[in-house]
């Protein structure tokens, strides 16, 4: 994602906060502002909205096409998120500035191996306009304590899953500098902070659930139809069997870790790259349904969390996220 200097007019240091001590969590009803790149952003302002948040995406045009294609659904109507243009002709500070004024909460996730530095976070969230920003950030980050990968993580990433997490130096350090900047601008703001920890991000489309064959009948082999559209699976690079499809189908379990706690891929990085669980694997959509989450649980208010992916064929509801959450 490039972000244009214009474009990303919001995240700085913060006067007066607008909102000052912040003692519940956010309700249905109430604006979400999401920044980033990616399935994993897309992903998460489509569960934002099911959920009943006033959604807005601000995101490159490019990934906004891709939005309109893997969003929307029965489940969604396209009204229901609104997306902005981080660059390009049609990218406006003005609207981006408005969207962060109105906005309760604000999520920051990247589907690379890095994050916003702090030239886009200062324009996102300038400090003159500090009276204005939300009562709690959310920022997506990775697993940083874990080994870093070695030489079978190195094979793997190149040649099985370029998106497997090997906790390289430089990604480690731009991570590190990105979670210090939100938890800076939360205390400004007197706003709360969570970050949420992902390893390798795998999946993140809804499996086969809703998916009907020529003869009209349902298979019955798992998949959360909340999370992408089908659609995504029609996404890069395409393989004789579809491996993240069947990662949908059976890789829903999760488990939630308090700090940076969670394993890195290990030795096994190879044999664990595409459809099967590895130790350090994180689904994509347990990731953006704990960025979402957050804004609604107090338990999740200045911690951080590591997503762990399991083998499983259900997804943990809202009150079970709630009780992860308050038990880790």
């Amino acid at each position: 994602m490039r972000l244009t200097t214009s474009a990303l007019a919001l995240l700085a240091t913060p006067p007066m906060p607008r909102h000052p001590a912040i003692t519940s969590s956010l309700a249905p009803g109430a604006s979400v502002l999401l920044v980033g790149s990616g399935p994993v952003l897309l992903l998460a302002a489509r569960l934002a909205a099911i959920k009943g948040f006033d959604t807005t995406c601000a995101a490159s045009p490019s990934d906004i096409a891709i939005g309109g294609q893997v969003c929307f659904d029965s489940m969604l109507s396209s009204d229901q998120i609104s997306f902005l243009p981080l660059s390009g002709p049609d990218a406006s500070d003005d609207k981006i500035a408005a969207a962060v004024a109105k906005s309760d909460g604000m999520i920051v996730a990247i589907d690379e191996d890095w994050t916003l530095t702090k030239p886009q976070l200062d324009e996102i969230l300038p400090e003159a306009s500090k009276a204005d920003w939300p009562s709690h950030f959310v920022l997506m980050s990775r697993n940083l304590e874990v080994q870093q990968g070695g030489p079978f993580a190195f094979a793997a990433k190149r040649a099985a899953n370029k998106e497997l997490w090997e906790a390289n130096e430089k990604s480690v350090d731009n991570y590190r500098a990105g979670e210090a900047l939100i938890k800076q601008r939360a205390l400004a703001a007197g706003a709360a902070w969570t970050v949420i920890r992902a390893g390798t991000m795998k999946g993140g489309a809804s499996g086969d659930a809703g998916f009907t064959t020529d003869d009209g009948l349902t298979p019955s082999t798992g998949g959360e139809p909340s999370f992408l559209t089908g659609e995504f699976y029609k996404l890069g690079q395409q393989d004789t069997v579809n491996w993240r499809r069947i990662y949908d189908c059976g890789a829903l379990g999760v488990e939630l870790a308090a700090g940076d706690v969670l394993p890195g891929p290990g030795f096994t990085a190879a044999l664990t790259a595409t459809d099967k669980v590895g130790a350090g694997d994180s689904h994509r959509g347990a990731v953006a349904t704990a960025l979402v989450e957050a804004l609604r649980c107090d338990a999740a208010k200045n911690r951080d969390f590591g997503v762990k992916a399991k083998e499983g064929r259900e997804f943990p509801d809202a009150a079970a996220w709630a009780r992860m959450f308050e038990s880790a």
